[in-house]
This record gives C-alpha cells, structure tokens and sequence, in this order.
C-alpha cells in the first residue's frame, strides 16, 4: 500500500493532516460578544439589571421578568458535572485525535448550565456534582474556547 487512496477506509482519516478544529460563526452580535469576551481568558455570563438573574445562552430579554436591561458579569469558572458521555466517535475530522472525549454540561455557580468538554479526566471517576473548575483550549493562533478539567482536590 503506497498510496493514501489504498488504505483500508478507518485508516484513511491517520493518513491525512487533521483540518483545523471549527470555530463557534455566531450569527447575533450578542453571541458574538459572548465569544470575544472569552477570548481575554475569562468566562463572562449576562445578568439581569432588574432581577439579578445570571443567563446562558446570551438574549436579549430575561426568561424570569422579560428585561432587557443586562450587564456581563465575570463567572468564577467553578461550577459541577451536571451531565456528561463519552464520545467514541470523531463526527468532525478535527476531533479524531481527542476521542475518546467527554462531552459535557455544567452548571456554574452562576446558576447557568453550559454545553463544554471536560478535559484531563480520568473516564471512570466521572460522577454527578463533580467539582470542576475552567480553562481554556486554543484553537487554531488565536481563538480561546472555554472547556473545564476536574478541580485539583
């Protein structure tokens, strides 16, 4: 077998060099602001002017009283497991070499409940209300994408 295109199929995907992991194309500017707030390395979240509700995704009006006064408030990046599986299967070429990976939501001490990657975890000490704590993974030169490990303890 010299040749890529004779490589059994599963085999095909080594061969090549990974495409680069894709990037969030958020389509509102107030995505967009979620994003370029993360990129100084911190997790921000809006919180209701009027109630004080924290909320994720970003909006513009708050699911509680319907205001749609908010500021950005800096999360403290702790926060537990709430859910999780383990994926065994790459469904983008990028994510090949991670797998297996968790996929993961965690609720923040917030109150919000994010869709992240739990990183640096051993599989079988995953477990409901697991502390963890954020970092960030770089994408590509210059895209930091939040995802959290398990808190040292």
């Amino acid at each position: 077998m010299s040749d890529k295109t004779e490589l059994p199929p599963k085999m095909r995907f080594m061969a090549q060099k990974a495409p680069p992991k894709p990037k969030p194309r958020p389509q509102d500017p107030i995505e967009q602001e979620f994003w370029n707030r993360c990129q100084d390395g911190h997790l921000y979240f809006q919180r209701c002017s009027d109630c004080g509700t924290f909320r994720h995704l970003p909006r513009y009006m708050c699911a509680k009283c319907g205001s749609p006064e908010f500021s950005w408030e800096r999360s403290t990046g702790k926060g537990m497991l709430f859910s999780w599986t383990v994926t065994h299967q790459a469904l983008h070429p990028a994510f090949a070499a991670d797998i297996p990976f968790v996929a993961a939501v965690v609720e923040l001490e917030e109150g919000v409940r994010m869709a992240t990657r739990l990183i640096d975890c051993d599989h079988d000490s995953l477990r409901l209300d697991l502390p963890v704590e954020l970092t960030f993974e770089t994408i590509g030169d210059d895209f930091r994408l939040p995802v959290f490990r398990p808190c040292e303890e």
